[in-house]
C-alpha cells in the first residue's frame, strides 16, 4: 500500500494544480451547479478526512466512527448523482462500488480488484465485533481518500452543460428507485432512506435553478416538478422504517411521475438532448417518461446487430425460421423447442433435451426481454445475441449444423428466397438469417403486467394488497432487488444498464440429498473466456428475470426446485451457504432473512403478477415449403419433441 500511496500522492499534486487553471463558462444555470459542486467535492473530501480522523483518534469509539461515517455519506450523497454520471467508472471501482471483488476491466487476462469505497467500509463498520475490523476500515478509508483526490481534481476541471445536468438528475433519479430504496448500497447502516432524501434534495436544487429559464406559459410545469420533489422528500422522511416502507406508492405517486417531468422540463428549455450530441446507440432511451415501459430501454443497443428499428418483414422472417426445424441438421429441432411460448419460451424441463438422447448440462432460460442484457447464456459466455445463436447453431448437441449447410438448404425454398429479398433486399446469407432470429427475439418485450401499469399510474388499483405487500418486501426487507433490478428484474444494473451481474448463490445440486451437495456445475467460471477464470466466478450463474416465473419453472440453471415457494424458501435460508455448504465466494448473504410465512406467499404472489405474454407467443400457422425436397415439408412446426 506504500508504494501505491507513493505514487499517487505526486499525481495527485499535479492533478490538483491542474484543477486550479481556469475552466470554459457554460450558461449561468450550468456555472452555478458545476459552483455548487465544486463546493460539495470539497465537503465531501473534508467529510472524508473527519471519518479518517475519528478513526485515528485515540479513544474513540464504535459510535463515533459509524456517526463520521454517517456524515461522509450524507456529503457524497449530495454529489452522487453529479459524480456517477460524469465518471461512473471511478465511483464503481474507489468510491461506491459493490464490496465484492470485481474484474479489472482494462486488462485482457484475469486480473482481480479488492473491493474499494464505502460499501466494503460500512460491511466491515456495521457488522460484528466492528472493533476488530478498526486497522482494515481505516486502511480502506486512507485508500479511498488517496484515490478521490486524483478523481475530484479531474471533476473540477471538466465543464458540464445543462444537458449533462440534467440527464444526471434523471439518471440519479432512476438510482434512488432502483438502488437506493432497496439498500443496495447501504449493507450495513439501514440508512438507505435517509441518504434518498438527501440525494433528491441535491438534485431539486439543481433544478430549480432551471425555473426561471421556461418559455412564458409553462411556469406550471416548474410548480409541478418542484411539488413532486417536495412530495417524494416528504414521504421519505415521514416514512423511515426501511422494513416497512411503501416503496410502490412511493415509486407510483412520485418517482415516476417526476421522472417524466424532468424530461419535460427539459424538452420545454429547448435543451439539446444526447440524440444532438451522438449518433450512437445508448442503452436507454431517453425520451421515454417512465421507468417502467417497454421504450425505457433500447433493443437496437443491446441487440449488436440490425437497424434500430427492423422492418416487420424482418421480424415476420425471424418468427419463421424460429419455429423451423430445417435450420437444425436433421430438421427436427427448432428454437421453440426449447423455447416453447406457451411456457413463456422455457421448456419445462429441469434440463433441456438434447438432439438424439440425453440432456444439456442446463434448463433452457426465458428468451422473452432476454435482449436487455450485455452477456448471454446463464454463464454469460457470449457477448452478442447474434453469437448466442451461432452456440446453438454449431452444438452438436443440439442443432449440430453449420452456416454453409442451413444456408443450402434455405435456398431449396422459393419462400425462403423471396422472403429474405423481401427483408433484406439482397439472397440468403449467414448474417441475415442471425439479424431475423435477432429481430424476432427483440419483438418478445414484455413490460406490460399489472404491475407496471399500476407503477405507470395506468390502472388505479393493484390487484391485491398481497402483491403490493410482495412488491415491498421485493424492493426492501427480502433483498431480491439488491440483484434482481428492476425495470428487467434481472441483473442488468440501473442506471446505465450497460453491465450484467453474476451472482454465486450456492444452488444445490438435490435440495433432499443427505447430505447436502453443491451443483458441480462452474457457471461462469467455466465459459470459456480467460478473463472469467477467477476463483470468486466459480458456481456464479446470470442474474435472470422473475419477469414470467410463474410460467417458467422448474427454477434454477438445474431446475431443482419445481415451484417458486420452494426457491423463496431457499433464499430466505441464505442460500447454499446458509444450509450449510462450504462456498467461499457466495454473494448471496449468508443470513436468514426471516420471512414469515405470510410475507414468502406475498412474494411468490408479487412474481406471479409479473406475467405478460400478451401478443408474444402465436405460432406460424405453416412453414415455407421446399419445392425439391418432399419430404421436408413434413416437418412440424416448432420441432418433433
Amino acid at each position: 500500500m506504500k508504494n501505491k500511496l507513493s505514487i499517487i500522492i505526486p499525481l495527485m499534486a499535479c492533478l490538483l494544480a491542474i484543477a486550479a487553471q481556469p475552466t470554459p463558462k457554460g450558461t449561468p444555470t450550468s456555472d452555478r451547479v458545476r459552483a455548487i459542486f465544486h463546493d460539495q467535492l470539497n465537503d465531501f473530501d473534508g467529510a472524508i478526512a473527519q471519518f479518517i480522523h475519528s478513526l485515528e483518534t485515540k479513544g474513540s469509539d464504535v459510535f463515533q466512527w459509524q456517526g463520521a461515517y454517517a456524515r461522509m455519506r450524507d456529503a457524497y450523497k449530495r454529489i452522487e448523482f453529479l459524480v456517477a454520471y460524469l465518471d461512473e467508472e471511478s465511483t464503481k471501482d474507489y468510491l461506491n462500488g459493490a464490496p465484492l471483488p470485481s474484474l479489472n476491466r482494462v486488462v485482457a487476462q484475469v486480473e482481480v480488484m479488492p473491493p474499494a469505497g464505502m460499501q466494503i467500509i460500512e460491511e466491515n463498520l456495521f457488522g460484528e465485533a466492528p472493533e476488530e475490523q478498526h486497522s482494515f476500515v481505516l486502511d480502506r478509508a486512507r485508500e479511498m481518500r488517496a484515490r478521490f483526490w486524483p478523481v475530484a481534481a479531474a471533476l473540477h476541471q471538466l465543464p458540464i452543460t445543462d444537458r449533462q445536468i440534467l440527464e444526471a438528475v434523471r439518471a440519479g433519479l432512476f438510482r434512488i428507485t432502483t438502488l437506493g430504496i432497496t439498500g443496495f448500497d447501504t449493507p450495513g447502516s439501514g440508512r438507505a432512506l435517509q441518504e434518498a432524501a438527501i440525494g433528491l434534495e441535491a438534485m431539486r436544487s439543481a433544478v430549480a435553478l432551471y425555473s426561471d429559464y421556461l418559455p412564458s406559459g409553462r411556469g406550471a410545469l416548474a410548480d409541478s416538478v418542484d411539488s413532486a420533489f417536495d412530495g417524494a422528500i416528504g414521504f421519505l422522511i415521514a416514512n423511515d422504517n426501511f422494513d416497512t416502507f411503501d416503496r410502490m406508492t412511493f415509486i407510483r405517486n412520485w418517482m415516476e411521475p417526476l421522472y417524466g417531468l424532468v424530461l419535460d422540463l427539459h424538452l420545454a428549455l429547448g435543451i439539446e438532448t444526447i440524440y444532438e450530441v451522438t449518433t450512437l446507440a445508448k442503452p436507454l432511451n431517453y425520451l421515454s417518461g417512465s421507468m417502467f415501459a417497454t421504450a425505457t430501454l433500447n433493443d437496437h443497443y443491446y441487440a449488436g446487430i440490425g437497424a434500430a428499428k427492423e422492418k416487420p418483414a424482418v421480424v415476420a422472417l425471424g418468427r419463421l425460421l424460429f419455429f423451423d426445424p430445417i435450420l437444425s441438421a436433421d430438421n427436427t429441432m427448432a428454437c421453440s423447442s426449447c423455447h416453447q411460448p406457451a411456457r413463456a419460451f422455457t421448456d419445462g424441463l429441469p434440463k433441456s433435451k438434447a438432439a438424439g438422447n440425453g440432456t444439456l448440462s442446463r434448463n433452457a432460460p426465458t428468451i422473452i426481454n432476454s435482449v436487455y442484457a450485455d452477456k448471454f447464456f446463464y454463464d454469460l459466455r457470449s457477448d452478442r445475441l447474434e453469437n448466442q445463436a451461432e452456440h446453438v447453431i454449431f452444438s452438436v448437441q443440439e442443432f449440430n449444423t453449420t452456416y454453409y449447410e442451413m444456408m443450402e438448404k434455405l435456398n431449396q425454398s422459393k419462400t425462403y428466397r423471396q422472403l429474405f429479398m423481401e427483408a433484406f433486399q439482397k439472397p440468403i446469407n449467414a448474417q441475415d438469417v442471425s439479424r431475423a432470429l435477432a429481430a424476432y427475439v427483440r419483438s418478445l418485450a414484455s413490460f406490460n403486467s399489472p404491475v407496471d401499469q399500476y407503477l405507470r399510474g395506468e390502472i388505479h388499483e393493484i390487484p391485491s394488497e398481497e402483491i403490493k405487500t410482495g412488491f415491498n418486501l421485493f424492493m426492501g426487507k427480502a433483498a431480491c432487488a439488491t440483484c434482481h433490478f428492476p425495470p428487467t428484474y434481472t441483473g442488468l444494473v440501473p442506471p446505465s444498464f450497460s453491465e450484467n451481474e453474476s451472482e454465486v448463490i450456492g444452488v444445490p445440486a438435490d435440495p433432499q440429498a443427505t447430505p447436502l451437495q453443491l451443483d458441480p456445475d462452474l457457471g461462469r467460471y467455466n465459459n470459456g473466456r480467460p478473463r472469467d477464470r477467477a476463483d470468486h466466478l466459480q458456481f456464479g450463474f446470470k442474474t435472470t428475470t422473475v419477469r414470467n416465473v410463474a410460467l417458467t419453472g422448474p427454477y434454477m440453471h438445474n431446475g431443482v426446485y419445481a415451484t417458486l415457494e420452494e426457491v423463496v424458501d431457499f433464499y430466505n435460508r441464505g442460500g447454499g451457504a446458509g444450509m450449510g455448504l462450504d462456498i467461499p465466494h457466495q454473494t448471496l448473504p449468508f443470513d436468514n432473512l426471516n420471512l414469515s410465512k405470510t410475507e414468502q406467499r406475498s412474494l411468490v404472489k408479487f412474481m406471479e403478477a409479473l406475467t405478460d405474454t400478451t401478443g408474444l407467443t402465436a405460432a406460424p400457422q405453416s412453414l415455407p415449403r421446399f419445392e425439391h425436397k418432399p419430404e421436408w415439408n413434413h416437418r412440424a412446426i416448432g420441432g418433433d419433441y
